[in-house]
């Protein structure tokens, strides 16, 4: 009698929870380079390397986004204003909708 074929099953889970992973840490970036965008059009351009120092970074291990300025003296300028927060309030809507694809993609790569 012939002996039955051996077969053997790789699992590359690994693989695909990377790529999944992946998916929010984009859509984060896209968020923050848009909001950073439009935040530099509002700074004041005689205010030394303050449009220069306002940055984002998408933390990968937190998952989160965050916006800023690297200069200690942002708050005196706009004199406790925040410039950010009103442009984030306006896109809002824009914002949850991303995401919301974001999740979704998630979605249909777990199911394939």
């Amino acid at each position: 009698m012939a002996k039955k074929p051996v077969f053997t099953f790789e699992s590359n889970l690994d693989k695909i929870t990377d790529k999944i992973q992946e998916v929010p840490e984009k859509v984060l970036n896209v968020i923050g380079q848009n909001i950073v965008k439009e935040v530099k059009l509002n700074v004041p351009k005689r205010t030394g390397r303050l449009k220069k120092s306002l940055g984002y970074w998408a933390r990968k291990y937190e998952k989160d986004l965050q916006i800023g300025f690297k200069i200690f003296y942002a708050p005196f300028v706009f004199n406790h204003d925040d410039p950010i927060k009103p442009v984030v309030v306006k896109n809002a809507q824009l914002i949850a909708d991303m995401i919301k694809k974001a999740i979704d993609e998630i979605g249909k790569k777990g199911e394939n």
